[in-house]
């Protein structure tokens, strides 16, 4: 639903362990280099950082936080990139999206979902970041995209409406 991100190559999976929000080296099993950051019963697994790649959407906000803006534990997030050095997304069992791209291509992608969804089909939202819009599919179905400084947000949402989704763009922002 996110139409300004595309297919994604590279997958990082995450697992399902309880824990308490700690964060450990080389793991078991995981690559020399990666981390394990354990949280509020969700596992998210990460590759060695690569300072040249768009920061992971998985590891902006704290399992805890997101769940309660979201009302509900979204489960664990998979992370995902076709081109990591400019747009990276964390997607969930429950239908939500999370989106972190290089800021300068805003413009790009709000261009992309007019073409495709219709000149109507986003709503400027001011207060939030640099620039940010609201496309709303209905009953609570919709995206929230917000420009930062070096990045643009999206936040994908299968339910809970423009509140939801600009709290969660806005955190996601502050992490950045």
């Amino acid at each position: 639903m996110l139409s300004a991100c595309g297919g994604d190559d590279d997958e990082t999976d995450a697992g399902g362990d309880a824990g308490g929000g700690t964060t450990t080296t080389a793991a078991a099993g995981v690559a020399a280099g990666a981390t394990t950051t354990t949280a509020a019963g969700a596992t998210t697994t990460a590759a060695p950082v690569d300072d040249d790649a768009v920061p992971d959407p998985c590891t902006l906000i704290a399992a805890p936080e997101l769940a309660m803006m979201l009302g509900a534990d979204p489960g664990p997030g998979t992370s995902s990139a076709y081109d990591p050095e400019q747009r990276r997304i964390c997607s969930y069992a429950t239908g939500m999206i999370l989106a972190v791209e290089l800021a300068d291509h805003y413009d790009a992608a709000i261009d992309i979902i007019r073409d495709e969804t219709g000149e109507d089909s986003v709503d400027e939202v001011s207060g939030v970041g640099n620039a940010a819009v609201w496309q709303d599919i209905g009953d609570g179905v919709g995206q929230f995209i917000a420009q930062g400084d070096d990045y643009f947000v999206g936040v994908t949402l299968p339910a809970g409406g423009q509140d939801v989704a600009e709290a969660v763009a806005e955190a996601m922002l502050a992490a950045l």
